[in-house]
């Protein structure tokens, strides 16, 4: 892997010299939405299709989003027709584990849609895919189902080798810290914690993601490109 903490250095350089079509998961969490969000504003993209059980932009419609609602994620392969001819698959699934109902439930979603889309993303040759993990991951982390953290730290590694484990030409791993998700304006305990970077904004986290996405290819990148932490990921979007 190729990690980087400060980016002092950064191997690529942004240039566009195509419009791209991406393939979103989770595009109705919070950084999900703001994903969709920025990529249908971007001059640089041209399609944006989403895969998931609800649709996005409140129902709305736009010329660039194809959006494709499924009952279940056991469904997924029933969309294998449409994820080829895509430039990028972006993984932004993510749920909590009191949402999710539990332990078992919190690492069927995390990790397992996560597998079956990686899969489907590789099959359809897919060159590019990026997704959202967290600082800390590990998959050999030791853990057990009643000890969350343990749980999530391996689950959150298990979760990134699902496309290091399939064939992509170039991987991009976000390890973020804590997120402001803006469901609210920032208070101003949020505002401190994003500005000594303990937090970030997911708008943030979302444009640090279609900017690499936008990035040129390097001789680099047949190792996964690992982004650790907010203010990486903050300094990574203004390169």
């Amino acid at each position: 892997m190729i990690l980087y903490k400060q980016l002092s250095e950064h191997p690529r350089k942004h240039f566009v010299n195509k419009k791209k079509r991406a393939i979103v998961l989770g595009g109705t969490g919070a950084t999900g939405k703001q994903l969709i969000k920025q990529l249908l504003e971007s001059k640089y993209w041209e399609q944006i299709t989403s895969i998931g059980r609800r649709p996005v932009l409140n129902g709305d419609t736009h010329e660039k989003l194809q959006d494709i609602i499924i009952d279940s994620f056991d469904q997924i392969s029933s969309t294998k027709n449409i994820w080829p001819g895509h430039d990028i698959f972006f993984n932004c699934i993510g749920t909590t584990r009191s949402r999710a109902g539990g332990a078992k439930e919190f690492v069927n979603i995390e990790l397992g849609i996560s597998e079956k889309a990686a899969q489907m993303a590789s099959k359809a040759l897919i060159p590019h895919a990026s997704i959202i993990s967290a600082m800390g991951a590990n998959p050999n982390q030791w853990s057990t189902d009643w000890i969350h953290p343990l749980l999530y730290t391996k689950t959150m590694g298990l979760k990134e080798q699902t496309l290091i484990t399939n064939s992509f030409e170039r991987i991009s791993i976000f390890r973020p810290g804590m997120l402001v998700r803006m469901m609210h304006k920032p208070t101003w305990i949020d505002r401190i914690m994003i500005s000594t970077n303990i937090a970030l904004k997911v708008d943030v986290l979302a444009s640090a993601m279609i900017r690499d996405g936008e990035c040129n290819q390097t001789k680099k990148d047949s190792q996964p490109f690992v982004y650790i932490g907010n203010r990486c990921i903050k300094v990574s979007k203004k390169l």
